[in-house]
């Protein structure tokens, strides 16, 4: 097999090769492709304007890719400033930003211990020489400097944002008998879901029990961030895009979030049972002999009909907020999640401001869910102003499955039809009822000007075939 390609003679212009990368790099080139990872390249080079153009010049000025990825993504030595250690950053392929490490030193140092949080380099199908990188580390003697934490994603995005317009935003926990009965691991795990990533409590539990890093902030193009201690049978989810309004956004910087610990996967290397169900349970019935009969059956995928995970759910605060879910399909998993609704629209426009306004007049909506607009939505619903004005005042977030009445099946028939599964789309809906026309981004958009009661009216007949079962009597 041809070992890693290597260029590294010859810096980008305004920038030199670390020693430390030289060296690595003439190790790293005698080794077989795919016993370090897959990657295409360890070669140094200009940033591409392409990735961001608005921040080309700077991102050229402080920082140069060193590292191929195959799905197109970079990782790039950045210099923070302030005399700081240059870090190491991904520059993903679908336009995401985050640290991977705080210097060179401490990324080769994840690198050799499988925990970059790259799969490509994490992979433990091409990790045979990762003991081996290890080893030359040591001989090296080479340690990772300390070095303040950096957020590339804020860097990015220049000045923070005021601490005033940051949200206090914190979860209040108070346990329920069931949270209390949880293994003091999984208990403990249990007690940070909900709070903001710049937690103390969050920030030790993540440090100090698990040995992993907080993830300093989020954003469009990484709403989400793993955080996976396997060792521990532990893996998190950070996210500041809950779909929950006791959860808002908190803003970092005018692009980045203050994630939350949103939700969490527990597995058998906790060295706990969960509600004393057995790891390797082989049957529905002998977890319902111990939690009694379960909360529910549900499809694997939402695309699908076959009711075949079972669950239980039990809420673990007394305000319902944060959840404990065992689910069984052929074998046990165990979820610990903030309670979140799903998506319907991110971003309305006058489709779904047809659709609100249809909705409301058909007894769809969920009226406790906007308290602060009822008002409005009783005149939607008089058809004295228009489904977009609510969309406007009251959607800020977007249009989400529980801002739908919980009738049977009328939330999973909504996300199908808002995301084109089954053979249902509000698009193809919307264009047989109003023609159709060349739409922003080059797909064909119904011919809609605007959701006028007419528009609703003219909608009306075949949205009352897709909604017949729920339409209120």
């Amino acid at each position: 097999m041809a070992n890693y390609t290597v260029k590294l003679s010859k810096a980008p212009k305004g920038h030199a090769i670390p020693p430390l990368l030289a060296e690595v790099g003439a190790w790293v080139g005698k080794q077989s492709h795919g016993t370090l990872g897959w990657f295409d390249a360890l070669e140094a080079e200009p940033i591409p304007k392409e990735w961001l153009p608005e921040e080309a010049e700077r991102l050229r000025r402080d920082a140069f890719a060193f590292l191929h990825l195959p799905d197109g993504s970079l990782l790039a030595l950045v210099n923070p400033g302030a005399g700081a250690p240059w870090a190491v950053a991904l520059l993903g392929s679908e336009g995401e930003a985050r640290t991977v490490a705080n210097s060179l030193e401490e990324f080769l140092m994840l690198w050799s211990k499988g925990e970059t949080e790259l799969d490509d380099l994490d992979d433990e199908e091409g990790a045979s020489e990762r003991k081996a990188l290890a080893a030359w580390l040591k001989a090296k003697k080479v340690k990772a400097p300390k070095a303040k934490d950096f957020d590339f994603a804020a860097w990015l995005d220049g000045d923070a944002v005021p601490a005033s317009t940051q949200l206090a935003a914190v979860h209040t926990f108070k346990p329920t008998e069931v949270m209390k009965k949880l293994g003091p691991k999984t208990q403990r795990l249990a007690s940070v879901l909900g709070r903001r990533a710049d937690d103390p409590d969050v920030i030790a539990y993540v440090t100090e029990a698990l040995g992993k890093k907080v993830p300093a902030s989020t954003s469009e193009n990484t709403d989400s961030v793993n955080v996976e201690a396997a060792k521990h049978g532990v893996e998190i989810v950070f996210s500041h895009d809950i779909l929950n309004d006791a959860f808002p956004p908190i803003p970092k910087t005018a692009k980045t979030f203050i994630p939350y610990v949103a939700s969490a996967w527990v597995r058998s290397k906790t060295g706990e049972d969960v509600l004393g169900v057995p790891w390797k349970v082989k049957t529905e019935a002998e977890i319902a002999k111990l939690l009694g009969p379960p909360s529910g059956r549900r499809a694997s995928f939402m695309d699908e009909d076959a009711l075949t995970v079972t669950w239980w759910e039990f809420a673990l605060d007394t305000a319902g907020q944060v959840w404990l879910e065992l689910e069984f399909d052929e074998s046990l998993s165990v979820t610990l999640a903030v309670k979140g609704a799903g998506e319907l629209e991110r971003h309305p426009d006058l489709t779904t401001g047809l659709f609100i306004g249809y909705a409301a007049t058909r007894g769809l909506l969920d009226g406790s869910r906007f308290p602060a607009h009822r008002a409005l939505l009783e005149a939607v619903v008089a058809r004295k102003a228009k489904g977009s004005e609510f969309v406007k005042q009251a959607l800020p977030r977007g249009l989400w499955d529980d801002h739908l009445r919980d009738a049977p099946g009328l939330r999973l028939m909504a996300y199908r039809w808002f995301h084109n599964m089954n053979g249902l789309w509000i698009t193809t809906d919307l264009k047989k009822t109003f023609g159709k026309r060349a739409g922003a981004f080059g797909h064909d958009a119904p011919k809609l000007d605007d959701d006028t009661w007419d528009a609703v009216d003219k909608a009306a007949p075949l949205l009352d075939q897709r909604f017949a079962k729920w339409i209120a009597k």
